[in-house]
């Protein structure tokens, strides 16, 4: 059977090409990640709004495929009006589910920080500045430093899935990581998983992306523990 080791259900904005290619390439062998999608086309706070609005119906479908955890994989929606509004996002997912363990990528990120260790943070995004201010101010509002922010102005959603690795790793180079605890790269629409590690090795830094602090949140909430997942960034280690 697909998933005997443990499933992952996700709910996707509708123009993500990204973040279930990359799930696909890092789950280890008997862990299988399932999606649903939210209809999304702009990537700015109107249109964000709207598409939460249909991620309860994802969570009742996810949980018809008796999957052990689900992972509301956007950053930024899931952060769009602070830490209150996740935590109802949150919640409201896991009613809808029937009670399976929700989580959001933007819990992930914070959980992933305090497990490295990360106080004073860079952050690399595809965003326009709106989105960049409310991250921004998510992650001080729950404890952080954001030394800087940089976006890279994309409005049109699915144009964040046509970025190259390389400009991700161009953006978080140009950061004062040098002051920083660890760098972040935002968005589960924007590839990065090939570029973490030699980030890393770069930097002398921590670096961890949306899609890879969503995938380590929902591999602990699965029943069978997953062992160190090599070569994505030092976060799959332990």
């Amino acid at each position: 059977m697909y998933g005997e080791r443990g499933r992952i259900g996700l709910i996707v904005p509708s123009n993500n090409t990204v973040v279930e290619q990359e799930f696909r390439r890092i789950l280890p062998e008997g862990i299988t990640s399932y999606a649903t999608r939210m209809r999304n086309t702009k990537a700015d706070i109107g249109d964000l709004e709207m598409m939460v609005s249909h991620a309860t119906r994802g969570a009742d479908e996810l949980s018809t495929a008796e999957v052990d955890v689900i992972a509301f994989a956007c950053t930024a929606g899931s952060l769009l009006h602070g830490i209150e509004w996740e935590r109802k996002l949150r919640s409201d997912l896991e009613k809808a589910s029937g009670g399976i363990p929700c989580i959001t990528t933007s819990q992930a990120v914070i959980d992933a920080f305090g497990h490295l260790g990360l106080r004073r943070l860079v952050a690399a995004t595809p965003y326009v500045d709106e989105l960049n201010r409310a991250e921004k101010r998510f992650f001080e509002a729950s404890g952080f430093e954001v030394l800087d922010i940089r976006g890279l102005g994309i409005r049109r959603a699915a144009d964040l899935g046509r970025c190259y690795p390389k400009e991700a790793l161009d953006l978080a180079m140009s950061l004062p990581y040098e002051k920083a605890d660890g760098i972040f790269i935002s968005c589960t629409n924007f590839r990065t998983i090939d570029i973490l590690s030699e980030l890393e090795e770069r930097t002398g830094r921590p670096a961890l992306s949306s899609n890879l602090a969503t995938l380590w949140a929902a591999i602990k909430c699965l029943p069978k523990a997953c062992g160190p997942i090599r070569g994505f960034g030092c976060l799959l280690h332990s």
